[in-house]
This record gives C-alpha cells, structure tokens and sequence, in this order.
C-alpha cells in the first residue's frame, strides 16, 4: 500500500536510503551514531578519517582540541574544556572499538 498523503515523511526517506544501500552495498558511508552530541559527531568523523589513514590517535587533545577556542578560555574553563572533549573521546573511542569487534 502506498503512503500518498505523506510523500516526503521520514520514515519513508529512511527506507528509501536503506533499500538503496542494499541495492548499492553501499556501507562505507561513515555516519555518526544516533544520539551523540555534535562534539561527539565532530570526532567521530575525524576518528574515523584517521583510522582509514592508518594513523593512531596518541594525544586526543591536541588532535581534537579547537586551538582558537583554547585561547580565549580561563583556566576553569579550559579544564572543563579538556575534561569534556576527552569523555567524548572515550565514548567514541569505546563505541569504534565495540564496532569493530563485532565486525571482524
């Protein structure tokens, strides 16, 4: 049965980019899990830049830390800042590691 009053609904677009993805076997596509924050977004995408590289992350601030957002912070701030952008590191360093686990 087709959907005729809602041609453009989500659910319907998310099916449309399921069915080409099986269609293509296309699933190198690198999105970011749902429910991450945008932070968390940014690294991911970045992880996962690096990864395909081969290269590995040795200290997460000075990878992933914006150096002009660094300068105009306090101290208190900065420690906040840091502490912040390495949970977030964590948790995608924790979710690729499990992803890849399952994988291979």
């Amino acid at each position: 049965m087709s959907n005729v009053k809602h041609k453009n609904c989500i659910v319907r677009q998310l099916a449309k980019s399921a069915k080409s993805r099986l269609c293509k076997n296309d699933y190198e596509q690198e999105v970011a899990p749902t429910g991450a924050t945008p932070e968390q977004k940014e690294i991911y995408l970045k992880l996962c830049k690096l990864q395909k590289d081969g290269e590995t992350v040795t200290n997460p601030v000075a990878s992933f830390a914006d150096p002009e957002k660094l300068k105009t912070l306090s101290h208190e701030e900065k420690q906040r800042y840091i502490l912040s952008l390495c949970a977030d590191y964590v948790s995608v360093k924790k979710y690729l590691d499990e992803k890849a686990r399952k994988i291979g």
